[in-house]
């Protein structure tokens, strides 16, 4: 099959640009945290700090992934029949970045429910998860050639997507429905339950909505197992982590 950049190089573009600004983004946030929030515990601290760390690591690869489509191989559409190392790296530091973030939901998770079981099922859904992308990516490193390795290997992503947005789905409803629980036990403070509601409203959002569409994208190797197009839509939802 001739090699097509419009489902290669042109998502890579398109996704790097949109990563650069959701970097500032997350970076104008960590500042913004330390400043306003500094007698926060250690644990929190340590958490940012991490998530800071990964994602920087993450625009440098990004950038070298970027560098290495659009100008080593440029006229040299061979060098992409496999993964940069960039964006091996790169998609390993996206689990770390999805576990540091699973990790602080998990924790809230507990404080808000004090139900052992709840925080448990979303840690071992996470730890599945990374464990997955851990696996994914030292397989990466050993591939021959792209189109193959999709094929090969889609049950290994589809398991990791799923149990990553398994965990996801499992504690953002659980936290939005502890939270909407407690509303209702506070008689005659209805600015507490707006407060309440707003934050249900904010943890389905930016947490529901991702969770569906990496399940979504699961959904579609499964289906689809032979249409390495997929494989490639998952690695750029990774890469773009951000």
């Amino acid at each position: 099959m001739a090699f097509d950049p419009r489902i290669v190089i042109g998502p890579m573009q398109v996704g790097s640009l949109l990563s650069a600004v959701f970097y500032g983004c997350l970076i104008s946030q960590i500042y913004v945290y330390f400043k306003l929030f500094p007698t926060d515990p250690r644990g929190f601290k340590i958490a940012v700090t991490a998530l800071g760390i990964w994602q920087l690591g993450h625009f440098i690869c990004l950038i070298v992934t970027l560098w290495t489509m659009t100008v080593t191989a440029y006229g040299q559409p061979s060098i992409l029949d496999t993964l940069p190392v960039g964006t091996k790296i790169l998609l390993l530091l996206s689990s770390f970045t999805c576990s540091t973030v699973q990790s602080f939901y998990t924790h809230r998770l507990w404080k808000l429910s004090k139900i052992i079981i709840l925080p448990l099922i979303s840690g071992i859904l996470g730890v599945t998860a990374q464990v997955a992308a851990f696996i994914f990516v030292v397989r990466a490193f050993h591939m021959a050639n792209l189109k193959t390795f999709g094929e090969d290997q889609h049950f290994i992503i589809a398991f990791a997507a799923i149990s990553r947005s398994a965990s996801d789905i499992f504690t953002t409803i659980s936290i939005a429905a502890i939270l909407k629980k407690q509303t209702l036990y506070v008689p005659g403070v209805s600015v507490t339950a707006k407060i309440a509601d707003r934050i249900i409203s904010w943890t389905l959002e930016t947490c529901l909505v991702a969770s569906l569409a990496t399940f979504s994208i699961a959904v579609l190797l499964l289906t689809l197992p032979n249409s390495w197009f997929h494989f490639f839509a998952f690695c750029c939802c990774c890469i773009h982590t951000l």
